[in-house]
């Protein structure tokens, strides 16, 4: 019976945007009242560097997060964060939003996620004076137009019902001149979907290429998948653990096996407002 729920539920998730919407709102607000300590800050797949010098320093406390924190590394590293206004739009449980504020020096760094139990978890664990998390969706994101200098989004999109309307929302809070980094995975059968968005929406793309390779040598080198996998195992209930282990990225899951043969694809770029 449970195998034959989460084929289901599978299904669902896979097939309908606005429903897979609001199943990962109600998976991020159960982990969020389940694991309120910091022992799962960051949701992503990692990166790992080619070359070892690239690699950010980090204090002993963040090494455990290395290769977490190093897919945002790696999303920032060519834009200018210190002293400006930066906008992560999908913040999560807000590790890599706080990785900025901590290391980066922006002016002002704010996260913005719909789940509004990640948020009250984030305001209480992560307290950096140049660090705010608010409610909010990427479809409609709460801010007046030209409010930040760089917006940030490190998988997640991959969750939203639209992609048109988020980057509309993106262009739109963006001042002119402003940078736009973004990161995620995408099957191979919608790459041309997500290509085409990206071409229309009004910003000149001035970076772009695959990163598959780094994400599997961090799923492959990543200790903390150990934990994502307890956490799933203990707190995600019977309906969809499946899913949720599927999108952990641990190794021999769904999600584990398209990066690797292929199927789905990894990718990063960088946009200017002009």
């Amino acid at each position: 019976m449970g195998t034959l729920l989460n084929k289901i539920f599978g299904f669902i998730f896979f097939f309908s945007k606005k429903i897979k919407h609001f199943l990962w709102k109600k998976i991020y607000d159960r982990l969020a009242n389940t694991y309120e300590v910091f022992d799962w800050a960051f949701m992503n797949y990692g990166f790992d560097y080619d070359d070892r010098n690239q690699e950010p320093y980090l204090s002993q406390e963040d090494e455990n997060y290395r290769y977490c924190i190093q897919l945002y590394h790696h999303t920032v590293e060519k834009l200018t964060i210190k002293d400006k206004t930066v906008l992560e739009v999908g913040s999560g449980r807000g590790g890599g939003t706080s990785y900025i504020a901590r290391y980066l020096s922006p002016k002002k760094i704010i996260g913005i996620d719909y789940s509004k139990n990640a948020i009250k978890l984030c305001n209480r664990i992560h307290n950096e004076n140049n660090l705010e998390f608010i409610e909010g969706d990427a479809s409609n994101i709460p801010f007046d137009n030209d409010s930040y200098d760089i917006v940030i989004n490190v998988e997640s999109s991959h969750c939203y019902p639209s992609i048109p309307q988020f980057l509309s929302e993106v262009k739109r809070v963006l001042k002119p001149g402003g940078l736009f980094a973004w990161t995620d995975i995408c099957p191979e059968k919608a790459i041309g979907k997500y290509e085409e968005a990206f071409a229309s929406f009004g910003m000149k793309n001035i970076e772009s290429y695959e990163i598959t390779k780094n994400v599997l040598n961090a799923l492959d080198k990543d200790t903390i998948n150990e934990t994502k996998n307890d956490i799933i195992k203990s707190g995600a209930p019977f309906y969809l653990k499946g899913i949720m282990k599927d999108f952990s990225g641990v190794k021999d899951t769904n999600i584990y096996n398209t990066l690797k043969d292929g199927r789905t694809k990894y990718y990063f770029k960088i946009f200017q407002n002009i």
